[in-house]
């Protein structure tokens, strides 16, 4: 019998066992790795849309003249979702939300700041006092199946230094 070459059955039975277990679980194992990269990969491009849209507004907004400040609604957008204001060099400048892209208007040149935009409300925390601008951003994502990432940034007390 030791110069007998080849498998026995119970080794072909093992190797068939083996290789159908790998072909059951490999597909599942597949689909859920996309379907985390796809969730990562909308998870970071949301993170660094909100703070780059944040900076742009809290850049923009810290040198307003508080006395021009006007938050109001566009028709048919969320409540309180554009600011206009009046710069120190003179310049007029609006943010607004139309849909999912958020608008940065400066002197009549209209560009987009972000296409994720889910939410977006500008209010003053304080009625009494008109130099503090709180900003509410939602970015989303579409990810995978119809499904979507969001997150949610709130800054608060953007102080007008003007």
């Amino acid at each position: 019998m030791r110069d007998r070459r080849g498998y026995s059955l119970v080794e072909l039975l093992m190797v068939v066992a083996i290789i159908g277990t790998i072909a059951m679980v490999g597909p599942r194992l597949m689909i859920q790795l996309q379907n985390f990269y796809l969730l990562t990969t909308a998870r970071a491009e949301i993170q660094r849309d909100a703070r780059a849209t944040i900076d742009v507004i809290n850049r923009f907004l810290r040198q307003a003249k508080y006395s021009t400040i006007i938050i109001d609604t566009p028709s048919g957008e969320g409540p309180y979702s554009r600011i206009r204001f009046t710069m120190i060099d003179d310049r007029a400048v609006e943010f607004y939300q139309d849909g999912t892209k958020l608008y940065q208007v400066i002197d009549g040149t209209t560009s987009v700041t972000t296409r994720n935009l889910v939410y977006l409300a500008f209010t003053f925390p304080r009625s009494d006092y008109p130099r503090l601008v709180s900003v509410s951003i939602t970015m989303g994502k579409s990810t995978y199946k119809g499904q979507r990432k969001e997150l949610e940034l709130t800054v608060q007390k953007i102080r007008i230094m003007n």
